[in-house]
Order: C-alpha cells, then structure tokens, then sequence
C-alpha cells in the first residue's frame, strides 16, 4: 500500500491512469483475501429477513442520501462512469479486509461492539494521506465503517455490506446531484441518523433472536 501511493503521487490523483493502477491493486489483493482467507470472510450465517426491518430500511436510505446532500466531485461524465464501475473494487477489497476478516478475527476476542469499534478506528486510519484530512472527511470514514460493521454483524452477509459501500461510493462520483450542495457539514445530519437507526435496528434484532431463542428452548425442553 505505501509502495503503491507513493508511486501514485506522481500522477492527477483524479485521474483514469491513476484509477486503473488502483483498480488492478484492489482486484488483485481481495483475490489473495479470497484465496487465503474465504473461510473466514464467509464465516457468518447470512440472514435475510434481517433486511425486511423498516429501520434499517430508512437508516441506510439515510446513509446513502449523503452523496446527494453535500457531494461536490464536479468529475467529468466519462470520469464519473469510471469511478463509479471502480468503486466495486473498493468495497469488495475494503469489505474482505475489514469486515470480512479484521472484525471477524477481533470479534472472537473482544466481542461485537468492540470488533466494530477497533476495525472502524483502523478503517478510518487506512484512509490517511487518501483523502483531504478534515473533521468531516474522517468522522465520515468512521461512522460510515461503523454503519457497515453493524450491518455486517446482524445480517451475516457480506454481500450486503459491499452493496452498501459500493453505492455510496459510485453516488459521490456523480455529484453534485443538487444544483447547489449544502456545506458538509449537513452530512452530519443524515450520517448520525442513520448510524443511529442501524444500531438501533441491530439491539432490536439482538433481542429479538434472544426471545426467539429462548422460545425454542423452552418448547424443546417441554
């Protein structure tokens, strides 16, 4: 990674040559992600009635409403286009990597909450030196890494959080979708809702599988 970017810093870093040498790093290490550690990355049982909650529905319409309220790329179309189609790299090697393995591996030593917490910390330290370092930029970065680990942990698919992190991604490469974007600022509004709502929606769904749980025992031992 320290090779690549200093090796990148010679060209536009907005650029389609710069893109492509990106591109081919991240399909070519979430390729070793999988080889190596696919057990791991799929070590969840998916659970897809987790997604029909209205809470969780709205949070991560929240959250990919960002984009829209406070982007400001200003990328050519062709550019846009390929940013957009590149953001799949990104989130599949991201999401391997974090998700996928550091917050797995964490979780079977500190548990949920501090799994989340760890990985989202390093997830918003792997991003140093990429983005304008702003207290937006980074607390962005972390509540983003925040929504998508407890989206990770409560559906077990890390389909979905690739989804999510791809979509959000591929909607700033089209900004500005308003006329006049709010200052980032607003982005707080939206992003603390919605990180809201998903934790929210994720004790709920907590509960929820405990009294089912519980439930069954019962009707087994009876």
């Amino acid at each position: 990674m320290v090779i690549a970017r200093l090796t990148l810093h010679f060209y536009e870093p907005m650029s389609f040559e710069v893109e492509s040498i990106r591109t081919v790093l991240r399909i070519a290490t979430a390729s070793i992600y999988w080889w190596l550690l696919r057990p791991l990355i799929l070590s969840r049982t998916t659970n897809p009635s987790t997604f029909r909650s209205p809470l969780l529905i709205v949070g991560l319409f929240l959250f990919l409403l960002i984009p829209a309220v406070v982007g400001h790329y200003n990328l050519s179309p062709s550019l846009a286009i390929f940013f957009a189609v590149t953001s799949v790299p990104v989130a599949v090697k991201e999401e391997f990597l974090f998700r996928g393995i550091v917050q797995n591996l964490l979780a079977e030593k500190f548990g949920f909450v501090k799994s989340v917490l760890f990985t989202s910390t390093l997830f918003t330290a792997w991003h140093i030196g990429v983005w304008e370092p702003t207290v937006w930029t980074f607390s962005q970065i972390f509540l983003a890494s925040i929504l998508l680990g407890v989206l990770y942990v409560h559906s077990g698919s890390i389909l979905a959080a690739i989804v999510i992190h791809t979509v959000y991604d591929a909607l700033f490469s089209f900004t500005p979708l308003l006329s006049a974007p709010l200052n980032e600022n607003w982005g707080f509004v939206p992003l603390l809702a919605s990180v809201a709502l998903v934790s929210f929606w994720a004790l709920h769904g907590a509960h929820g599988l405990t009294r089912h749980s519980t439930r069954t025992q019962k009707r087994g031992a009876g």
